[in-house]
């Protein structure tokens, strides 16, 4: 083929032949995105992670004042960014009541959080109690699917139970689960499709007794649980405090309320980093040492958690949860006292799963959407699931009026499904 030819071929496919002003591109981006939903709205219980317009403020500000500044060379050329980055990680591990010695990494997610205590938990048990097989982890049904990533990019065996006792982990299941080959085994505080945080204590049990790498999910409740106990809910033992946890991870863009994407990769020991870091010294450039799987990435997710977290501090996060703790309680109070809805288990975060005792959950959710409420569908079992934040204190009393009117035209026969998929999360 020509040159001529092959330059016209990929022009063909997309890539622009001469630029054009930013002003003209701008305005076209913020037309083409009149189209999109709000990403925080009174009428959406999809994720989204809103703490008021102060917090939001300082979230974007502090971001955008590291956005440039590579976090690669945080300890090289940045030292006011490393400072944050150990100020981050040291207020987290206090708080989750991590002893004297440990350690954590920011990473760029909850993911990649996991992927990373799973290469730890690999590479630990290849150092301390070699596997003949691929290595397993034990995980409950509700585990997130970053489990089954990390396996597929890892090597490493997924054993995941089939059914949950009374929306929490099949305890007795994952004991008996464990092989020769398990070198890692996982709990949710809480998981995503139920809102009841796993018993870590009880998992951690089997941890000690098997000699196994323990993994307390945290990317959902990490920075609410422990608000929530000093507000006086029962919340179920689920940190470092637990005897046997190894390893956690922690979403701070989630309810730590930094701009995306910030999580924390937590480790009980610091020593233990050296078995989630990769290492290579053996090209031209020098050294090349990280504990996560990024490299170059930008400076504005540790500067916005750690700027939120110091903005807030305790007595701020606890007014801010004490908040969303009364929408949430009014929740799931009335979902309770409509006829044939039932809450799934006891929601100790921020999100609340419920479904239909006898009639069609999901034309209930349809019902909701023709009036211009936005949920998720859960599939096992058919349910609807609510995440809340500040917003939704000015539109709780409305949602539950019209859950109640939908729920009873659906239980009248008023009312049906079009269709039956639940909610999906491809890209």
């Amino acid at each position: 083929m020509a040159a001529g030819a092959a330059g016209e071929a990929r022009r063909n496919r997309g890539f622009p032949q001469a630029g054009r002003p930013w002003d003209s591109l701008k305005a076209e981006m913020l037309s083409a995105r009149e189209g999109d939903k709000p990403w925080c709205h009174e009428r959406s219980f999809t994720a989204a992670y809103f703490a008021g317009e102060d917090v939001l403020r300082c979230a974007d500000e502090a971001y955008d004042a590291y956005r440039a500044e590579n976090g690669l060379f945080a300890a090289s050329a940045y030292p006011s960014l490393a400072a944050r980055q150990r100020e981050l990680i040291a207020g987290v591990l206090d708080l989750l009541h991590a002893p004297e010695g440990a350690g954590g990494s920011a990473t760029a997610g909850g993911t990649e959080s996991i992927l990373m205590a799973m290469k730890a938990a690999r590479d630990w048990a290849q150092a301390h109690r070699p596997v003949a097989g691929p290595p397993e982890v034990v995980v409950p049904q509700t585990a997130h699917a970053a489990f089954d990533k990390g396996a597929a990019w890892l090597g490493m065996r997924v054993v995941r139970m089939e059914r949950s006792e009374d929306w929490r982990a099949d305890v007795a299941g994952m004991a008996a689960a464990v092989s020769e080959n398990t070198v890692m085994i996982a709990g949710s505080a809480p998981p995503y499709p139920y809102g009841e945080t796993d018993p870590i204590d009880e998992i951690a049990q089997i941890a000690r007794e098997h000699d196994l790498w323990m993994h307390s999910d945290g990317c959902i409740g990490g920075m609410i649980l422990p608000f929530m106990k000093a507000l006086g809910d029962a919340i179920p033992p689920f940190d470092f405090a637990v005897t046997g946890v190894t390893s956690m991870s922690v979403d701070m863009h989630k309810f730590g309320y930094a701009n995306k994407g910030i999580s924390l990769c937590l480790l009980r020991d610091a020593g233990l980093d050296r078995y989630h870091r990769t290492s290579c010294d053996g090209w031209p450039a020098g050294l090349y040492s990280t504990p996560t799987i990024t490299g170059t990435r930008s400076g504005g997710g540790v500067a916005s958690a750690w700027a939120v977290m110091t903005h807030l501090g305790e007595e701020g996060f606890l007014r801010i949860h004490a908040a969303q703790k009364r929408i949430r309680d009014r929740l799931v109070d009335g979902i309770g006292a409509i006829e044939g809805l039932v809450v799934l288990g006891r929601p100790h975060a921020l999100h609340v799963s419920f479904y239909a005792d006898g009639f069609d959950i999901y034309a209930v959710e349809e019902g909701m959407a023709a009036r211009g409420w936005r949920s998720v569908r859960m599939r096992a079992p058919e349910a609807i699931l609510l995440w809340l934040n500040m917003k939704h204190a000015q539109s709780i009393e409305a949602y539950l009026a019209d859950l109640a009117e939908v729920a009873a035209a659906v239980r009248a026969g008023g009312l049906t499904a079009a269709g039956r998929g639940a909610s999906d999360y491809a890209t």
